[in-house]
C-alpha cells in the first residue's frame, strides 16, 4: 500500500524535527516560557511575560509570583523516552518532558497599628499587638522557589494558525511529577501545571506547510495521525 493510500499526498514531519521547531519557536520567543507578577516581570518583554499578582486581603500588593518552563522535549508514538510509571504512551499520542521552577516571594507583613476596617472602637495602645520587639525569624522578604521534573501525554489537533491556515497543535491530556508527598500536594500542583501546560502549548501552532515544505497546497482529508515518532497527513491538492 503506497503512503497516499486512497488520497494523492502524503506529508509527514519527525518527531526530531518537531523538537527543532519547539526550540527555535521558545527560543525566538521566550516569554511564552516565562511569567511573572510584577515584583519579578515589571513588564512584558521579548523575554518574559509579566501577569498580576495574587490578590489576598492583607497583603499590600497581592502575592508575587513566577513561573519557568523550559523547552518541552517531545517523544511522538512509539515511545522512546522513559517516561514515570504512571503514565503511558498510547498510539495516536505525544509525551512531553520538561523542567518546572515556581517562584514566591516569601514576605513579613507589617502589622497596620490601627484598628481592622469596619472594626467598633479597638484598643489603639499596644500596637496592633506587637510590643516593638523586632521578629527576626524570618526575613523581611526571601525568594522561595522548587524545581519539578514534569511529565505530559497527551494528542494533537487540527487548528488554525493565527493567519488563518490550516494548522497542528499539542494537547496536553495529563501531567505527571515524580516524587511529592502527601499525594494529595502532589495532586494540587500537577492540576496547576496541567492548565499551564495545556495553555502554553496551544499556542505553538505548526502550520501544515511545515509538513509540505511548500512544495504544493494540501487540503487535509486523514489526520493530523501520529504514528511511527511522525505527525502524518494525508489528503488532496
Amino acid at each position: 500500500m503506497s503512503l497516499t493510500e486512497a488520497q494523492m499526498v502524503f506529508a509527514s514531519v519527525h518527531e526530531n524535527a518537531l523538537n527543532d521547531i519547539l526550540t527555535a519557536f521558545f527560543t525566538d520567543r521566550p516569554r511564552y516560557l516565562v511569567y511573572g507578577s510584577p515584583s519579578f516581570v515589571p513588564t512584558t518583554t521579548v523575554a518574559e511575560t509579566t501577569m498580576p499578582a495574587i490578590a489576598f486581603p492583607g497583603i499590600p500588593g497581592g502575592i508575587q509570583w513566577r513561573v519557568r518552563l523550559s523547552i518541552p522535549r517531545v517523544d511522538l508514538f512509539k515511545q522512546s523516552a522513559p517516561l514515570p510509571p504512571q503514565l503511558t504512551l498510547a498510539p495516536g499520542e505525544f509525551s512531553a518532558s520538561l523542567a518546572v521552577e515556581l517562584c514566591l516571594e516569601c514576605r513579613q507583613i507589617k502589622i497596620d497599628p490601627k484598628p481592622p476596617r469596619g472594626t467598633e472602637g479597638g484598643d489603639k495602645g499596644d500596637g496592633g499587638g506587637t510590643d516593638g520587639r523586632k521578629d527576626d525569624r524570618h526575613p523581611q522578604s526571601e525568594l522561595t522557589c522548587c524545581k519539578l521534573a514534569v511529565f505530559a501525554v497527551g494528542h494533537i489537533e487540527h487548528v488554525l494558525a493565527a493567519n488563518g491556515e490550516d494548522a497542528v497543535a499539542l494537547a496536553v491530556d495529563a501531567v505527571e511529577i515524580v516524587d511529592i508527598a502527601p499525594d494529595a500536594l502532589e495532586s494540587l500542583i500537577e492540576c496547576l501545571l496541567f492548565m499551564i501546560l495545556q495553555a502554553v502549548l496551544a499556542d505553538v501552532r505548526l502550520p501544515l506547510r511545515a509538513l509540505r515544505a511548500g512544495a504544493f497546497q494540501l487540503v487535509p482529508v486523514v489526520g493530523p495521525l501520529i504514528e511511527d515518532d511522525q505527525i502524518k497527513m494525508r489528503g488532496n491538492v
